[in-house]
């Protein structure tokens, strides 16, 4: 029988996506990307958008093949099974028993399993995500995760470093990936840091490189910051803050403020002044108002990211804020705004490389072009007849909008 997959969300769903195809394929199951006779949609409910997306889905097969079986897992319907079941799914399987979806697809009884047992040998990218912890214990007031991935759990050390010699022979880049990373380690026995499990994948690996997928910035101390000075480390943190107000911050319940997050970007980049660091901001937060507004402005300008990710406020389930309206057409002019500003410093970033060398991983081939992404994660295209996975230097020579060009 033919599955057929769709994935929603974060880093973590796309390794738990491909833990869960090997698992397909060794009960026997051909995956495919066109007509199938099973669909697995691995869903997301960050947002209400999330929800949507993954009801859409749903829909999606269902036309494709109305006589398929659909199963929808993971976060959307750990709280909204009825939701699920209602827009016509055959299977509802919630993320505290994604790791049985395929024995439940199969029929079979397989109770010994945890959320461990998902494990891959391969990875669809040249850069393989592997996941090293999962849920989260800080109850931001935004933010329904902890409802739906339950508490900060930790992937023993020995598995990951397992995981990572059944890689590193065909993939180039790991990028760790969790869904709040700055706890792992913490419900081990004996306890594990963070920064040691990156000291021993550092230095006991073949990798060529070593990426973080996101860190709070609460969790980022010396020890890990001193490790970006590693030759193997990618010269890149993503560090989700969301406002640049402290009373933003405060109302969020973050464990942050803004002068730590300046610190920390500072700290650094004396390490490598041209570091890369992406964020998160939300706007229209409840009782965000224009000086909030205009404080996250020159906080972005200040820290100059390479990358904004920018998310509309959304009302969240077992959240404080539940049930808040949105004033969608001040949102919009303040995401405009916004948006604006972080892509100029994106742009800016970009351009401070051109004449540079830059490497690039060989991802895939788009309008002739070879592209992948270099160390510091811009994305880079080069005419040449670089192979999958092969490592290129690319001298930065041409941006056209948003995409950034080089010579071999």
């Amino acid at each position: 029988m033919k599955v057929k997959f769709y994935t929603l969300g974060c880093k973590v769903n796309q390794y738990e996506s491909e833990a869960l195809q090997e698992e397909f394929k060794a009960y026997g199951f051909t995956i495919t990307e066109d007509l199938a006779d099973i669909y697995i949609i691995n869903s997301c409910s960050v947002t209400a958008k999330a929800d949507s997306d993954s009801r859409r889905l749903v829909l999606r097969a269902k036309k494709e093949n109305p006589k398929a079986k659909i199963a929808v897992c993971g976060c959307w319907p750990q709280l909204n099974s009825k939701e699920a079941k209602k827009a016509g799914a055959d299977y509802v399987i919630g993320q505290d028993k994604k790791q049985f979806v395929a024995d439940i697809i199969k029929g079979f009884k397989n109770p010994g399993k945890n959320i461990w047992s998902l494990k891959i040998n391969d990875f669809k990218n040249q850069r393989a995500f592997i996941k090293i912890q999962d849920g989260c214990n800080n109850f931001c007031s935004f933010c329904k995760v902890p409802y739906l991935r339950g508490r900060s759990i930790s992937r023993p050390e020995a598995e990951v470093i397992d995981e990572i010699g059944r890689l590193e022979s065909i993939h180039k880049e790991i990028v760790l990936c969790g869904v709040n990373m700055g706890l792992y380690g913490k419900d081990l026995t004996p306890k594990v840091t963070l920064h040691e499990l990156l000291s021993n994948i550092l230095n006991r690996s073949k990798i060529t490189r070593l990426r973080l997928s996101s860190l709070e910035p609460y969790s980022v101390n010396k020890e890990i910051i001193g490790l970006f000075g590693h030759n193997k480390m990618c010269p890149h943190i993503h560090l989700p803050f969301q406002s640049g107000d402290n009373r933003i911050l405060k109302e969020m319940n973050k464990k942050e403020t803004v002068e730590m997050y300046e610190q920390i970007v500072d700290s650094l980049r004396e390490i490598n002044p041209q570091i890369a660091v992406s964020c998160d901001i939300i706007i229209g937060f409840p009782g965000e108002d224009e000086t909030s507004f205009n404080k996250t402005v020159n906080f972005l300008k200040k820290i100059a990211p390479m990358r904004t990710h920018i998310f509309t406020f959304s009302p969240r389930e077992k959240t404080k804020f539940f049930g808040n309206k949105v004033d969608l057409n001040k949102v919009k002019k303040r995401f405009n705004h916004l948006k604006a500003v972080t892509d100029s410093l994106a742009l800016k970033y970009k351009q401070a490389f051109i004449g540079k060398t830059l490497t690039l991983i060989a991802e895939e081939t788009e309008s002739g072009y070879v592209c992948g992404y270099s160390e510091n994660y811009i994305k880079l295209y080069a005419k040449c007849g670089a192979r999958p996975g092969e490592i290129i230097s690319v001298r930065v020579n041409k941006i056209d909008k948003d995409k950034v060009f080089g010579v071999i």
